[in-house]
């Protein structure tokens, strides 16, 4: 395969993990998407080992967040990385990071990072605006905005 080949077939991988699993309400399905010893690195949030738990992570987060959906902005990709740049939607629909449900729409900026390993996801940085998420479910007062 080609250099091309595999940054094209690197971003087909990536974009079908954001559609399946978060577009279409399907974090069951990230264990066909990344390796068993996968790694999510989610900043504050903290880093998360192996498909079973990031598949529980994310099972937690999307059952949070009804009509969850993220659109692509941007993405840059080489040989074993992809970047999506995705704006994110949702409402907050149950309990989520220790946050009561309050019903409210969200829209936040994120970027992820994804490492390709022999076809499947061996790492993730996801870098979303929890500032924003956190402004909009009114449970943090940013200074900036005072």
């Amino acid at each position: 395969m080609s250099d091309d080949q595999k940054i094209q077939a690197n971003v087909a991988l990536a974009r079908e993990y954001v559609e399946k699993v978060f577009n279409d309400h399907r974090p069951d399905l990230a264990v066909d998407y990344v390796t068993p010893d996968v790694r999510w690195h989610g900043g504050t949030l903290g880093t998360v080992e192996g498909a079973d738990d990031v598949t529980g992570l994310l099972t937690a987060f999307i059952g949070g967040l009804d009509g969850l959906h993220a659109v692509e902005q941007d993405i840059i990709a080489n040989e074993d990385t992809v970047v999506l740049r995705l704006v994110v939607t949702a409402t907050h629909s149950s309990d989520l990071l220790g946050i009561p449900k309050t019903g409210l729409p969200l829209r936040w900026d994120a970027i992820d990072v994804y490492r390709i390993r022999d076809g499947k996801i061996s790492e993730e940085w996801a870098a979303d605006d929890l500032a924003a998420f956190l402004d909009q479910l009114d449970v943090v007062e940013l200074p900036w905005k005072a």
